[in-house]
C-alpha cells in the first residue's frame, strides 16, 4: 500500500532543534513497513506551512496516512488528519504515539477525520492493519487498534510487546524516501531499549511500553553504530533510552564491543542516579561517553516523593560525584511547580545544584499528560476535567500556574548557570582522570576544549596533536585539530587534518563543508565549489553546503519538498 508517515510539531517547536525532528519511532515504523513491501513516504512537516502540506498531500495521494501525536502537537496532528481526509477522501487516517494511545476515546469521539488509533508499540500492529486494509478485511478487533464502530469507538485486545527487538530492521539500513527529513541529524538518536524500570507519576512511559524493560543485544547496538558511521559518516550519537544503564552487564558489553571494534565514536545517554557506578562510568567514558543526563527533578526529599521518583538527594550526590571523578559531563533535568512545593523546597534544589555542579541542565514546570498517574489522580479528584486536552490549545497544561512557579524556574536556571561556570573541570581534575583511566581520548578532548575556553590555544593544539599521535585511527583528533587550526588561520594544516579525517570516515559531511569554507577563506572558490558539491552529493538538502556553494559562486540545487 501507499503509506505516508508524518509528523508536524507545534508552531514554536518548528524552530527547536529537537522538537522539530521526527520522533525516533517513526523511523522504525518506516523500516518495518518497507520490509513488509509497502511504499512508504516519511515526512517531517514541522517546517511546512499548511499550503505546502496541502500541495504535498495532493501530489502523493496516499492510501494510508499515519500521524505521530504527542500532547504538544495534538492540535497540529488533528488538523493534519482533517486536511488529509478532505483532500484524499478515500484514505485511511490513523494516529499513533503517546497522546493518541492514552486519549484514543476522546480523539475518535470528537474527530471524524480519524479512522483508527494505534495503541502503544506500533510495528506489528501497523503491519497487520495494512494487511487487513489491502485484503478488505475488518479493522475492528485487531490487537493494538482502536477504531470507530457505529456511533462509538472500541479498542481491540492489547498487542503483546515485541519480544526480540533485534528482529526489527534498523532505521538506517534500507533506502528511504523522506520529505523534510534530515537523516543525518535524525539517525544520531539511537534507541537500544523500550520501557523504564521507574514509575514516576508524571511520566507515561510505563503505560505506553508496559511494565519492565526490553533490551536490544549489545551486538545489535554496536552493529547499528557501525552501520551509521559507514553509511552516513556519523561519529556522534545520543542514546535516547529512558534509562540506558538499566542493565549493567549489557552496558559493559556495549562498551567492550565499541572499544574492541575501535569505532571511536562520542555519545551521550540518559540514566537514573541509582543505575550507575564508578566501574560502569569508567567503561562508558573509555568507550566514548562524554555526557550523561540524570532525571534529578528536585533537591527536596518531599518533592521527590510527591513525584514518585524513589530516589533521595543523597543518591543524586553519590552518582554525580562518581560522574565527576570519572570526568564525564553531567546534565540534569529538573521540575518545578510541584503541588505543595514552597520556598524551602526551592532552596533545597538550588543548594543541591550548587553541590553537584552540573555542566548543563534543563528545568520545566510540571505538566499533565494523559497516561500518567499524575493526570489520573487529578481526574479522580476533580482537579481537572476529563476533556482537558480537548478544551485548550496550549502546548502543555501546567499543574500549577501561580507566580511561584515562574520565580522558581528562574531561580533554578540561575543556579544552573552558576553551576555550569563552577563545574568546569580544572587541571587537577584532568590529572586525576588520567590517573584513573589511563589514556582516554574523551579526557584529552574535554581538557583541550577547556584550554580553548581559557584562551590557551597553543595548549589545546598540543593536546589535539597528541590525540592524533596516540590514536591515528580516531577521527576525533583530526576533526578537533582541523577546526582549531582553521580558526587560528592555519588553513594548510587544517586542510591536511580534514583530509586525514575523510580517509577514516569518507562520508563525514561536515569535513567536506569545512574544506569548502577553508577554500573560500583562502580565496579558492573553484576548490570550495568542489567540496560543497561533494557534501551535497551526500545530502542534497544540507543547508550549510547549499549556503557554501552559493557563496562560492555555484548553483545550489533545490531543496527537497
Amino acid at each position: 500500500m501507499k503509506v505516508l508517515l508524518a509528523y508536524k510539531s507545534h508552531p514554536e517547536g518548528a524552530d527547536d532543534p529537537f522538537t522539530s525532528l521526527l520522533p525516533v519511532g517513526l523511523l522504525s515504523l518506516d523500516a518495518v513497513l518497507r520490509e513488509a513491501g509497502h511504499r512508504v513516504t516519511l515526512a517531517n512537516l514541522s517546517g511546512f506551512g499548511w499550503d505546502r502540506v496541502r500541495q504535498l498531500l495532493k501530489r502523493l495521494r496516499p492510501e494510508v496516512v499515519g500521524i505521530s501525536q504527542f500532547t504538544h502537537n495534538r492540535v497540529e496532528s488533528l488538523r493534519l488528519a482533517a486536511v488529509a481526509k478532505e483532500l484524499v477522501p478515500g484514505c485511511f487516517v490513523l494516529l499513533g504515539g503517546p497522546h493518541a494511545t492514552h486519549a484514543w476515546q476522546e480523539q475518535l469521539a470528537r474527530h471524524p477525520a480519524l479512522d483508527a488509533v494505534v495503541l502503544g508499540e506500533g510495528e506489528a500492529t501497523l503491519v497487520e492493519l495494512l494487511a487487513a486494509l489491502a485484503s478488505g478485511g475488518a479493522v475492528a478487533g485487531l490487537a493494538g487498534i482502536a477504531c470507530r464502530v457505529g456511533e462509538g469507538a472500541v479498542a481491540g485486545p492489547p498487542r503483546a510487546p515485541i519480544g526480540d527487538l533485534d528482529l526489527l530492521p534498523m532505521p538506517g539500513e534500507g533506502a528511504a524516501e523522506g520529505i523534510g527529513v534530515d537523516y543525518r541529524r535524525q539517525l544520531e538518536f539511537v534507541i537500544t531499549s523500550r520501557g523504564c524500570p521507574a514509575s514516576c507519576l508524571f511520566c507515561s512511559s510505563p503505560l505506553f511500553w508496559g511494565r519492565g524493560v526490553r533490551f536490544r543485544s549489545p551486538a545489535s547496538v554496536v552493529r547499528e553504530i557501525r552501520l551509521l558511521k559507514e553509511r552516513y559518516g556519523l561519529i556522534y550519537f545520543s542514546f535516547r533510552d529512558d534509562t540506558f544503564t538499566a542493565d549493567r552487564g549489557r552496558v559493559l558489553e556495549i562498551c567492550r564491543l565499541l572499544q574492541e571494534e575501535r569505532l571511536h565514536v562520542l555519545w551521550n545517554c540518559q540514566s537514573r542516579v541509582t543505575a550507575v557506578d564508578e566501574e560502569m562510568l569508567v567503561a562508558m567514558k573509555r568507550a566514548g561517553c562524554e555526557c550523561i543526563q540524570f532525571g534529578v527533578e528536585s533537591g527536596s526529599p518531599g518533592m521527590l516523593k510527591a513525584l514518585g521518583k524513589r530516589i533521595l538527594p543523597a543518591d543524586v550526590e553519590r552518582a554525580s560525584a562518581a560522574v565527576r571523578r570519572v570526568g564525564i559531563n553531567l546534565s540534569v533535568y529538573l521540575i518545578t511547580g510541584i503541588p505543595g512545593e514552597g520556598e524551602d523546597d526551592l532552596q533545597q534544589t538550588v543548594r543541591l545544584i550548587d553541590r553537584i555542579r552540573p555542566q548543563d541542565g534543563q528545568v520545566s514546570p510540571l505538566v499533565y499528560y494523559p497516561g500518567t498517574q499524575l493526570f489520573a489522580r487529578a481526574l479522580r479528584s476533580g482537579e481537572v476535567p476529563g476533556d482537558l486536552f480537548e478544551q485548550q490549545r496550549g502546548e502543555g497544561f501546567l499543574v500549577r500556574s501561580d507566580p511561584f512557579v515562574e520565580r522558581a524556574r528562574l531561580s533554578i536556571l540561575k543556579a544552573l548557570g552558576r553551576a555550569g561556570r563552577k563545574g568546569r573541570f580544572g587541571a587537577q581534575e584532568f590529572a586525576r582522570q588520567r590517573a584513573l583511566l589511563g589514556y582516554c581520548f574523551v579526557t584529552e578532548m574535554l581538557c583541550a576544549e577547556a584550554l580553548e575556553q581559557e584562551g590557551d590555544l597553543e595548549g589545546a593544539l598540543a593536546l589535539y596533536r597528541g590525540m592524533v599521535r596516540a590514536e591515528p585511527e580516531n577521527p576525533w583528533g583530526f576533526l578537533l585539530l582541523g577546526g582549531l587550526q582553521a580558526r587560528v588561520g592555519d588553513f594548510a594544516a587544517a586542510r591536511n587534518a580534514y583530509r586525514e579525517l575523510l580517509k577514516l570516515v569518507p562520508r563525514h559531511l561536515p569535513a567536506f563543508v569545512a574544506l569548502g569554507e577553508i577554500a573560500l577563506a583562502a580565496g579558492d572558490p573553484a576548490s570550495a565549489r568542489r567540496h560543497f558539491a561533494r557534501a551535497l552529493k551526500l545530502d542534497p538538502a544540507d543547508a550549510s553546503a547549499l549556503e557554501g556553494l552559493a557563496a562560492a559562486g555555484g548553483t545550489p540545487g533545490r531543496k527537497s519538498d
